[in-house]
């Protein structure tokens, strides 16, 4: 059963101005609240540091640069989308081009449990972010409510 979007996002794994000062405080961060929660295994934070390090997630997109750090679902027990707007950006390695560095404004982690619906929740996770408006959108928005509103709205437009 494919899990939608809507299942998956929280209002309390969405941050808000969120400081941290490097990719890696930020993996232990929202990683290990998902952890605390039961939503990650013990493993779930190291496995996205290793993933990132081979398979970098920022995506250089105008606007809000963003990055989608994500893992393999054996090291996680329950699906769910964490997302944080930093106060600061933090560097990540472009996707596709590991020698080129961007400053990631924004990060949408997915924790997904579920090999099969993996690759198209990230599809529909990418996709929303091709919408030149949606990204105005999310760069303006300065509450969780706003940042969830704008992510179910665009989900809800892409099916």
């Amino acid at each position: 059963m494919m899990q939608q979007i809507e299942e998956l996002l929280k209002k309390e794994y969405i941050y808000m101005d969120l400081s941290v000062g490097s990719q890696d405080e930020l993996f232990e961060v929202l990683g290990g609240r998902l952890i605390l929660d039961g939503y990650g295994k013990a493993s779930y934070v190291q496995a996205l540091k290793d993933r990132e390090k081979k398979y970098p997630t920022a995506l250089p997109t105008e606007e809000i640069i963003i990055a989608i750090p994500h893992t393999d679902c054996k090291y996680v027990n329950k699906s769910c989308i964490c997302i944080a707007k930093l106060k600061e950006p933090i560097i990540f390695q472009e996707m596709g081009n590991n020698d080129s560095e961007v400053k990631v404004g924004m990060v949408f982690m997915l924790a997904l449990n579920d090999a099969s619906t993996h690759l198209n929740t990230l599809q529909k996770v990418i996709s929303m972010f091709s919408n030149h408006e949606m990204l105005v959108q999310l760069k303006k928005a300065a509450t969780v409510d706003e940042i969830y509103d704008l992510v179910l709205g665009a989900v809800s437009e892409n099916n």
